[in-house]
């Protein structure tokens, strides 16, 4: 069989470009024939040694609509000179037998963020070209004849796609992404003798709550605590809200981190109050390493969190008062050994292999009819 992979960009390994990479290496194994559709010049690494991997550079046009906009239509130009058996996509794109819902439901996420925009910022999302192109790529996609299976990361995911889109339930799947589990295992807990230390992973630090864990952190019980904060974006604005909430010398910006298990390690509790999430990597991983979790019911990696056992669950990530509690019961319970064994339990049985198994039958079912 001879499959199409879609993805625009494969440079940064995040749960997609994971998911894609071990799908394509297991379908090689299996003698099956793969060709990557990708805006990127060249192949990932991972894939450069691999036979039968074919590579197709889809052109973009520039600007953010331009970007996703051009690369959707040209995908849809090159799927259909290519003649595929079967056609993957982990985008929003124009001609797919099969879609990914990685990046979870738009419409959902700008319905999610209006609760925390200035007036004018909802004025803006309303017009914004670039909102309104991917709300439209995500209509076409969703309503295509051809569209036989989406797959969603989360429970979460595939109730939105259902609730916004009228799409059947047995049309969606849910395949949750895998944990490496030979990185991200149970790890002893911090020294007594280092400050307590709560670890936000991310890039988008709106969207994940940022300025609402800062705020929560001028309100714990553990005045020595420390917020170590791991991902990219700008920073200015939140090292001026800890100043003024007088927090700033219990706060620490890194950066991106490509060895983030080694924060783990050192953390007693991973928060992560987003706004969205279709289902937070960091969230398993953390768990994984034995470390409770405070998110948001907004994130579809609440779903392995037992409230009260291997974390908390918040229904808003404005809840500065229940953020802080939440925080405060975990850092008090930093030496229950009930705590760790029920954050590894939960995300025990996810794994890459598992993903790509229960990927590939849903592909196969897919090609079969």
């Amino acid at each position: 069989m001879h499959l199409a992979l879609i993805r625009q960009r494969l440079n940064s390994l995040g749960g997609a470009e994971t998911t894609l990479l071990a799908l394509t290496q297991e379908l090689l194994r299996q003698g099956h024939e793969v060709t990557i559709l990708s805006a990127d010049d060249r192949r990932p690494r991972e894939l450069a040694d691999l036979g039968g991997c074919g590579w197709v550079r889809v052109p973009i046009w520039p600007g953010k609509v331009g970007r996703i906009l051009g690369f959707a239509i040209n995908a849809r130009r090159l799927v259909r000179a290519g003649h595929y058996d079967l056609v993957y996509s982990l985008e929003r794109t124009l001609a797919q037998d099969a879609y990914r819902a990685g990046d979870g439901c738009h419409r959902e996420w700008l319905a999610r963020r209006r609760s925390y925009d200035s007036l004018p910022q909802r004025l803006w999302l309303s017009l914004s070209p670039f909102h309104r192109t991917l709300l439209s790529l995500e209509k076409r996609l969703f309503d295509a004849p051809g569209l036989k299976l989406i797959i969603a990361n989360s429970r979460q995911v595939k109730e939105e796609i259902g609730r916004h889109y009228q799409v059947r339930p047995e049309k969606i799947q849910v395949i949750y992404n895998g944990v490496d589990q030979r990185r991200f295992r149970l790890l002893p807990r911090p020294s007594q003798t280092t400050p307590p230390t709560i670890l936000f992973v991310g890039s988008g630090f709106k969207r994940k709550g940022l300025s609402f864990l800062i705020q929560a952190l001028a309100r714990l019980q553990h005045r020595q605590a420390r917020l170590v904060v791991a991902g990219q974006g700008r920073i200015a604005a939140y090292q001026r809200q800890a100043w003024h909430l007088g927090v700033s010398r219990r706060l620490a910006f890194l950066g991106p981190q490509p060895r983030v298990e080694r924060l783990y390690a050192r953390a007693n509790v991973l928060a992560l109050p987003t706004i969205y999430d279709p289902c937070a990597n960091v969230v398993l991983e953390a768990l994984a390493c034995g470390r409770p979790v405070v998110t948001t019911a907004a994130n579809g990696a609440s779903e392995f969190i037992q409230p009260g056992v291997n974390g908390a669950v918040l229904a808003r990530p404005d809840d500065i008062t229940g953020l802080a509690a939440a925080l405060d019961e975990f850092l008090d319970r930093a030496d229950d050994p009930a705590v760790p064994q029920a954050a590894v339990a939960a995300v025990a049985d996810l794994s890459w292999p598992r993903n790509v198994t229960e990927t590939m039958a849903a592909l196969q079912k897919v090609a079969s009819r």
